[in-house]
């Protein structure tokens, strides 16, 4: 069969080649003006996104979630665990600072962004100390590629978790188990103090209700009355753990040390390089 014949059993062929052709006559050009992309993607996925705080809720003594909702009636699509840049204006400074947004993507209405406190922290004291609902702040679209592809990663998922880290997981995990996504993933979540896991009493009920979810806390300064597991996200923890280290996919989230701490682990119980995902702050 030639390349017409089959053109041929196209449904409309024989109408869009008969308009090609009087364009062709007289001199009509209907392709796709010029910058129709760029403004539609501007559109999408804008420079500047402005959001108002709708509500404000303590997580722990040191971590709360603001909840933006667009002032413009829209906010950009989003890949669990990618991130914004938070605009903020302290003392006639204007600065940003990165913030991963730790609702699902399938919740169109609003990004939680879940802050920590970090020691002086010029950003973090007053978005925890005077932010209130109301407030309007100026944000980048949705951004990073520290998420799930089908395409490179393996379908089985551990995540490695330190302080406020826990937050791009915690998108990820929304998303998993509220949509039931063919996917399996393990928490394994590094704490110093067991009164200041974020999401903790989320997390283990999700566990609970989702056979795809796993989640570990390790505390490394566990108090007297603490029954998770103490240390640190050591080879033999991960071991114990998971009891099958290989087929997945390791995601790190954590300050700057916990990377270099994790990977000779990793290494330790056969993980190559290629096969560990990472976003540090």
């Amino acid at each position: 069969m030639s390349s017409r014949d089959i053109m041929e059993q196209i449904e409309g062929y024989e109408r869009i080649r008969e308009e090609m052709l009087v364009c062709r006559k007289y001199g009509i050009d209907y392709t796709v003006e010029k910058g129709h992309t760029a403004r539609l993607m501007g559109l999408l996925h804008p420079r500047a996104v402005r959001l108002r705080v709708g509500t404000v809720v303590r997580e722990t003594a040191t971590a709360s979630t603001l909840r933006m909702v667009p002032v413009d009636g829209y906010l950009p699509p989003f890949q669990a665990g990618q991130y914004i840049n938070l605009f903020v204006e302290k003392k006639g400074v204007r600065t940003s600072r990165p913030y991963s947004i730790s609702s699902a993507p399938h919740q169109t209405g609003y990004y939680d962004l879940t802050v920590r406190r970090v020691e002086n922290g010029f950003v973090s004291d007053m978005l925890l100390d005077s932010v209130k609902p109301g407030d309007e702040f100026e944000s980048t679209s949705p951004a990073g590629n520290f998420y799930f592809n089908p395409l490179y990663h393996e379908k089985s998922m551990v995540c490695l978790a330190g302080g406020s880290g826990v937050t791009p997981f915690m998108s990820m995990i929304r998303e998993i188990t509220d949509r039931g996504l063919d996917r399996t993933i393990h928490l394994i979540y590094g704490s110093r103090a067991d009164d200041d896991i974020i999401f903790h009493e989320e997390l283990k009920d999700r566990a609970a209700r989702y056979g795809g979810f796993s989640y570990t806390p390790v505390i490394s300064e566990p108090s007297k009355s603490c029954s998770e597991l103490s240390g640190f996200i050591t080879a033999d923890l991960m071991r114990k753990v998971l009891r099958d280290t290989n087929s997945k996919t390791y995601y790190i989230c954590g300050p700057s040390g916990m990377y270099e701490f994790c990977m000779p682990e990793l290494q330790k119980i056969g993980i190559p390089e290629r096969r560990v995902r990472r976003e540090m702050f």
